[in-house]
């Protein structure tokens, strides 16, 4: 295994990560998303599913590795937890349960009106 190969799946992953980081800044109500945005996550969506395909794959490999010459794992539950994370906070970002409270105008707070005297 060559150094690109071990590192060209944490690479694509961060860079998932990242890319689907962007859209969970200001969440918005749903009529407030553009559709490019609703394209780009779809997308996101369905890379991270092709990804767990991947993953389910690394996990079989792994799961028939001899012990005795392997000393280093992949932790294959903490990716799969993250992955469900990034896949749940765009689902909640797309469709959230309720709208989002409206922003209010803060309170000015100085009441003092000297005109009358």
């Amino acid at each position: 295994m060559t150094v690109r190969q071990r590192f060209s799946f944490p690479t694509l992953f961060t860079s998932l990560l990242f890319a689907s980081s962007y859209s969970f800044v200001c969440p918005a109500q749903a009529g407030d998303i553009d559709e490019i945005q609703r394209r780009d996550l779809a997308l996101i969506q369905t890379q991270i599913e092709q990804i767990k395909v991947v993953v389910d794959r690394i996990d079989a490999r792994q799961q028939n590795a001899n012990p005795e010459s392997t000393r280093i794992y992949f932790d294959i539950p903490r990716l799969r937890s993250d992955l469900q994370s990034i896949t749940g906070g765009i689902d909640d970002y797309l469709a959230p349960d309720r709208l989002l409270p409206r922003q209010l105008r803060p309170l000015d707070g100085d009441y003092l009106d000297d005109r009358g005297q």
